[in-house]
């Protein structure tokens, strides 16, 4: 029997029997830790020594590193199995069948019980589940050795706990989902899957008051940690518990996922929940541009976050996603995703302003020009490009959270600087740091909750591309050529993009109104949406003198 490696938990290589091999310590962890992260690809040597050794490097790293792969495919071979341990220009290679790691065997249970019936679903997913001793490549997840490794079997690990809950709910048997989702909940109580079906569980016991309280305690966790509301999916929920409208007693329909966009759909309910995915050719090569419509009524185009995907939003979960599903309630939403983000995807060649106008101006002319522009955080710079180069485009502005200098605004060059490598090299700690900005003392969840909002939505090397361009953008002499009305809002104690970029906008535009708002936030926030969406709404519509021409 070959040698077994386990990476759910610390990183361990196992004899037949089970007894972990003596690896002689953290440096031979470490290799097998980033070999086994890469399990079936060379790892340059020059990789590998520099995840071992970092700055400071032996005199013949080359060496160094031959003599630690010669002692880890020596105590593989004492094992009886060190074959798989290869030598391959310019690396190293280690072979493993799925079933001789851990994590191979999880991803296989996970990928049988998407296709079996609920009960034999549970039983896989807890067999899956029972093979975690601890954090995936504990004690390297958190270095570049397997970071990114860890990161995506942390995230098979939640969403499989989900799906037990969701399976044992299934099966008609509520009881054990309420104990395992009670604990889930408290340990991760931002995912809302897992809520959604401790609901139903509550519901299907005959707890109808639990599962309402339950609501409540996830609405106010999600509001005081992001700024949110529940997604629609949610909210639907609970008015079905309320009105009693969900089988008690008896086998719950199974939680789907949060309301997503579809392909195609004949008629749009109010909200993101009836998002209509299309897409245009890119005004530079490449692949074309998602551009998606949501509501009914004014059309109002919403330009993209800093990095942000037309699924997060619609899921709910981006920091934007309340304020446009209240929105879509009263509007005509046109949204769409920037090049190497969300559903465009494609490689980013230049993030200066440029293309970013060039992206938006091809979508005001698919929708049909005039339109009005909501432009939030950095992407302010981009509405106001093209308002003054192109004023027959657009009809109003909304400028929430946004500024027109980067360097008038940004002017802690070394604290930009910071930034920009944080997020190039560790999505995790960048995300923590920006979380912080976004909501001040913001909990460590509200941090992994930005965190997997941003890996879902682009790839770090985007993500920080981008945010160099928005602290290097400057459009303050474009200003006096905006002819379109401006409505410029602010969160007065706002750390991301501090108030003097709206109080620069409002007093330099031409026609704009200065709505200022009271709070330490970045983006809209519950206690605001209801003034906020009306005070967009009112402006947009009193501009709206064209009939919509969305195209079918």
């Amino acid at each position: 029997m070959p040698v077994r490696f386990r990476v759910l938990g610390p990183v361990e290589a196992v004899d037949a029997a089970g007894r972990p091999l003596p690896l002689g310590g953290e440096r031979q962890r470490a290799l097998l830790a980033a070999l086994l992260a890469r399990a079936g690809e060379v790892v340059s040597a020059d990789r590998l020594a520099d995840l071992l050794w970092g700055d400071e490097q032996p005199d013949n790293p080359a060496a160094a590193l031959h003599s630690q792969v010669a002692r880890l495919r020596q105590a593989l071979r004492a094992a009886g199995d060190g074959g798989g341990l290869l030598t391959r220009s310019p690396g190293y290679l280690l072979e493993v069948a799925p079933g001789e790691v851990d994590a191979g065997r999880f991803d296989l249970l996970l990928a049988e019980a998407g296709a079996a019936s609920p009960a034999a679903a549970a039983r896989l997913l807890a067999e899956a589940l029972a093979l975690w001793r601890g954090p995936a490549y504990a004690g390297f997840a958190d270095q570049e050795v397997a970071r990114l490794e860890a990161i995506r079997l942390e995230e098979a690990r939640l969403t499989a706990q989900e799906r037990h809950g969701a399976a044992l709910l299934e099966g008609g048997r509520p009881a054990e989902v309420v104990p395992l989702l009670e604990a889930f909940v408290a340990e991760h109580p931002l995912r809302e899957q897992g809520w959604a079906t401790l609901m139903r569980a509550l519901y299907a016991l005959g707890r109808q008051a639990e599962a309402l309280a339950a609501y409540q305690q996830y609405r106010a966790r999600l509001a005081g940690d992001l700024g949110l509301e529940p997604s629609p999916a949610l909210q639907r929920l609970q008015g079905e518990v309320l009105r009693q409208e969900l089988p008690q007693g008896q086998r719950p329909a199974a939680p789907g996922p949060p309301g997503g966009p579809t392909a195609a759909a004949p008629a749009s309910p109010p909200g993101l929940t009836g998002l209509r995915v299309r897409y245009l050719p890119h005004p530079d090569p490449g692949p074309p541009i998602a551009w998606a419509t949501a509501g009914a009524g004014p059309r109002l185009v919403v330009l993209p976050g800093w990095v942000s995907s037309l699924e997060v939003s619609a899921s709910g979960r981006d920091p934007r996603s309340s304020v446009m599903e209240r929105l879509a309630r009263r509007l005509c939403l046109v949204m769409y995703d920037r090049r190497g983000t969300g559903l465009s995807g494609g490689r980013v060649d230049d993030f200066g302003l440029a293309p970013s106008v060039r992206e938006l101006r091809a979508v005001v002319e698919a929708v049909g020009a005039p339109a009005s522009l909501l432009a939030m955080s950095g992407a302010g710079p981009i509405a106001l490009g093209l308002a003054a180069d192109h004023p027959e485009l657009v009809d109003r502005l909304v400028l929430y959270g946004t500024y027109a200098s980067g360097p008038a605004v940004f002017t802690d060059p070394e604290l930009r600087r910071v930034m920009v490598a944080m997020v190039r090299a560790h999505w995790g700690m960048g995300s923590r740091l920006i979380a912080d900005l976004y909501r001040p003392g913001s909990s460590p969840e509200a941090a992994l909750h930005l965190a997997r909002v941003l890996r879902d939505s682009a790839d770090r090397e985007v993500a920080a591309g981008y945010l160099e361009a928005i602290y290097d953008t400057d459009v303050s002499a474009l200003l006096a050529r905006v002819r379109a009305p401006a409505l410029v809002l602010h969160y007065r104690g706002d750390r991301v993009i501090p108030f003097a970029g709206g109080r620069q906008l409002a007093a330099a535009l031409p026609d704009a109104s200065f709505l200022p708002l009271d709070g330490t936030f970045h983006l809209p926030d519950v206690p605001h949406l209801d003034r906020v969406v009306e005070a967009v709404t009112e402006f947009v519509a009193a501009g709206a003198n064209r009939p919509n021409r969305i195209p079918g």
